[in-house]
């Protein structure tokens, strides 16, 4: 197991500790609900809160099963429906949550809606981009925005990792600038053939700035036409699992796995590298603490 020679952030985040060197805090898992698709939530922001509340229950079972702390991204696609969503959010858990916003209008709102609830030291915006405005940056100063997540991602640097490393040049200084001292950095899953451009920009990235570090590993798999249409569902488990296991083999600290109904077989999946490495942890001295994927998975 190797170490990163440059010294490791840890933030902590409502409670979660996301970041430091391989096997030092077990990775976070990060499920996504409201996206297009998930009938739980129509465009309005109206949510069918009984089913949506059995899948965040259900998520954050299996997550305390396993020993991984979590986190839930909550997709807003319209400023008319951000409210709605993160307030519903906010009162169903109290993880970390990601305004995962589809446009600046969305993004906006979100903040003001975080600001206005009370839980904008509970949120992180996912994300800051090379094309993120300047309004969206003024609006994060503005509402007290602490935790934010740096997409690295751009026409070059789909295809090149050394140009997601790039980004991040002028991308953090945006973000410190914007009062976001809390930063995590995705290194952008599109398809199954930048999954590994995504996991060497982890590795680079904590070698260089040492921040956490981590992707959203189910794109390879949902992009994935010719597997989607054999509807194999073992089949597509199996690749999920093992794409979204791999960032966390090379360091990551965090991983986004997908919709938050698929947490029963996705993680984990990912806990079991992170027991693995607790291991590794304990001869070098170190003893996890009792909630560690390394003691929880064996009785899951």
């Amino acid at each position: 197991m190797f170490r990163f020679e440059r010294e490791q952030m840890v933030f902590e985040i409502s409670g979660v500790r996301v970041g430091g060197q391989p096997g030092e805090n077990p990775t976070v898992v990060i499920g996504s609900i409201f996206y297009r698709g998930d009938k739980t939530s129509d465009e309005s922001g109206k949510v069918d809160k009984e089913a949506a509340q059995a899948l965040i229950a259900k998520y954050e079972e299996v997550c305390d099963k396993v020993g991984l702390p979590c986190m839930l991204d909550v997709v807003c696609t319209r400023a008319e429906n951000a409210r709605k969503r993160l307030e519903f959010a906010a009162d169903a858990t109290k993880m970390p949550i990601l305004i995962d916003y589809i446009n600046d209008e969305a993004a906006v709102s979100a903040l003001e809606a975080a600001r206005e609830l009370g839980i904008i030291d509970r949120v992180l915006l996912n994300s800051f981009n090379p094309e993120t405005k300047g309004h969206v940056y003024q609006k994060a100063r503005e509402v007290g925005l602490r935790a934010g997540v740096a997409l690295t991602y751009s026409s070059r640097a789909v295809i090149s990792y050394k140009e997601r490393v790039r980004l991040l040049e002028s991308l953090i200084p945006k973000m410190k600038e914007a009062g976001v001292e809390k930063i995590l950095i995705d290194t952008v899953v599109m398809d199954l053939v930048t999954l590994g451009l995504a996991c060497r920009a982890i590795y680079e990235v904590k070698s260089r700035y040492g921040y956490p570090c981590g992707c959203g590993a189910h794109n390879a798999i949902a992009m994935w036409r010719s597997l989607k249409q054999r509807k194999d569902r073992v089949l597509m488990a199996a690749c999920s699992a093992v794409a979204n296991a791999l960032p966390v083999a090379v360091g990551a600290d965090f991983v986004l796995f997908g919709p938050i109904s698929d947490a029963e077989f996705m993680v984990p999946a990912i806990a079991i590298v992170s027991a693995s490495y607790g291991q590794v942890l304990m001869e070098d001295g170190r003893r996890p603490p009792p909630s560690h994927p390394r003691f929880k998975i064996s009785r899951f």
